[in-house]
């Protein structure tokens, strides 16, 4: 028998039998949609024996308010009994009967993630707690609360794809940064059709927006080597099982441009890091490394050419598109001046 909340403090009546049509579902509504299937399942259950009592609060009638056990009651008349076993617990102030709800059924997951939603809005909006104090007093991370709460916020499209269990609810703290519904759609899109991570998402959120990629956090430079190594092979493990055959015709010219734009970063961040650890020690001598590394990579005719064309643009933008350091291009263009 699952344990009930700790604010479940007395008890007046510890259980007994209360006739289905005495009790009210209007004190605490959480669950808005019951699954037939499940029911049913739950009705043939409970021909062997009802194993957990609902909870319910005395009214001032002779009826009793239901506060947890919404589909044992509704299993119950499903099956055709008149009454079903329950704990009467002392009257208690509204909030507090809607936190006990939302902790037992919290713990037993029994809520989806707009009904636990919209159990928080409550809380929030008319008894004026925090979202701190609510995850405090469901015992839940506050990255939880607030992830349900922005939910609520999302245009009809993303909660129909976390609805669906197509896009985690993780996620949706990534789309509730953007400014407007059709950028949050457009984003949860993506994140389904490339089965984007939560980091990943982010960073395509930066590219497709053009936004300066965050400063890393302090502890990202207090790299050992031992996680150095590690981290390096695990983008080698997770690189050789990628197809070496890709079907580029399905791949734009947009998307090739920002695939190879990010490939040559890679490949100039593993330049730095082989030219430190195969002995530069100082900015300065790092930079003339990768300098002459980058100028000594072999050079195509193409990038030759275009490095001399007279419609070129600047350095600065050749450096980018050709994925080298602008030295390196003024280098080989005065190389090669003579034979171009």
């Amino acid at each position: 028998m699952t344990k009930l909340p700790d604010s479940i403090s007395s008890l007046a009546n510890p259980v007994r039998r209360i006739p289905l049509k005495k009790i009210r579902e209007d004190v605490v509504t959480l669950r808005t949609e019951y699954d037939e299937e499940s029911l049913n399942e739950l009705a043939g259950s409970m021909s062997k024996g009802q194993l957990q009592p609902v909870v319910v609060q005395q009214n001032d009638d002779d009826t009793f308010g239901l506060i947890i056990g919404s589909r044992r009651l509704r299993a119950a008349a499903k099956k055709g009994d008149r009454d079903i076993l329950a704990y009467i617990i002392d009257k208690q102030a509204p909030v507090d009967l809607l936190l006990m709800a939302l902790a037992e059924n919290l713990h037993r997951k029994d809520l989806n993630p707009f009904e636990e939603a919209q159990g928080f809005l409550r809380l929030v909006k008319e008894y004026a707690l925090g979202i701190k104090e609510v995850s405090q007093r469901i015992h839940k991370p506050t990255s939880y609360v607030r992830s349900r709460l922005e939910l609520l916020s999302m245009p009809e499209e993303v909660k129909t794809l976390v609805s669906e269990q197509k896009l985690p609810l993780e996620r949706v703290g990534v789309l509730a940064r953007l400014p407007t519904g059709e950028e949050q759609t457009h984003f949860a899109q993506q994140a389904v059709t490339h089965h984007l991570s939560s980091s990943e998402l982010r960073a395509e959120v930066a590219r497709q927006r053009e936004e300066p990629k965050p400063v890393p956090r302090s502890w990202d430079y207090e790299l050992t080597s031992v996680k150095l190594r590690a981290k390096l092979e695990e983008h080698i493990d997770w690189l050789q099982k990628v197809p070496r055959r890709t079907n580029l015709k399905k791949i734009n010219a947009a998307e090739k441009i920002a695939l190879l734009k990010v490939l040559q970063n890679l490949e100039h961040e593993v330049r730095v890091l082989t030219a430190f650890f195969g002995g530069s020690s100082t900015t300065s001598d790092l930079s003339r490394s990768n300098i002459v590394s980058n100028h000594r990579e072999v050079w195509t005719t193409r990038d030759i050419k275009r490095i001399h064309a007279k419609s070129r643009p600047s350095d600065e933008a050749l450096a980018e598109e050709l994925g080298r350091t602008v030295e390196a291009i003024r280098a080989m263009r005065n190389q090669t001046k003579e034979k171009a």
